[in-house]
């Protein structure tokens, strides 16, 4: 009888771990245009990556409040939550809203934790890609493989894979546009 209760509350508190709701994840904020319009394109922000392998050429993407450039991307700020341009080869429309990016063949969801954590995870030019951005660290997935990246002091992390530069402010969408098309060839 007394291994029957034991197997019961073993059981008990199993269920009860079970249905521990986790909460929701906090959608990511997006930055508002500024006051006015666009002026000359003038870089405020820059994502580099440097391939340490040697299989490809550094990529480079810029971005200011307006618009963000790289070797696939060329989108401009249409209106709050729109971005206009061209995206992987392809006519884009890129919708945002807290937590999301969306429009063609993009469509990402982008949260953060209560440690300041930023996760990424969607699709990318039609294929999965899924990041976790903290200030000591850079990992997850791309279509080239795992991410595993480690601080090496203001902006720039790295391994065996590559070279990770990351200057200017933390403006979204316009730095996940500009790190994604820097690291996914």
């Amino acid at each position: 009888m007394p291994r029957l209760l034991a197997l019961a509350a073993l059981s008990a508190t199993l269920l009860g771990c079970a249905t521990i709701v986790k909460p929701a994840p906090t959608p990511l904020p997006m930055t508002p245009p500024p006051a006015g319009g666009p002026a000359e394109f003038s870089p405020k922000g820059e994502v580099t990556w440097t391939d340490l392998t040697g299989v490809s050429p550094p990529r480079r993407a810029t971005f200011d409040d307006w618009r963000v450039r790289g070797p696939t991307v060329s989108i401009t700020r249409a209106s709050e939550s729109r971005w206009v341009g061209r995206a992987r080869g392809l006519d884009v429309v890129l919708t945002t809203s807290p937590g999301k990016i969306a429009g063609g063949d993009v469509d990402l969801a982008l949260t953060v934790d209560d440690a300041g954590a930023v996760f990424v995870e969607g699709l990318w030019g039609g294929k999965r890609v899924k990041l976790t951005l903290t200030k000591t660290k850079v990992s997850g997935s791309i279509p080239g493989g795992p991410v595993d990246l480690t601080d090496m002091g203001t902006g720039m992390f790295n391994s065996y894979q590559g070279l990770l530069q990351i200057s200017g402010p933390s403006d979204m969408p316009q730095v996940v546009i500009a790190l994604l098309d820097a690291m996914v060839p």
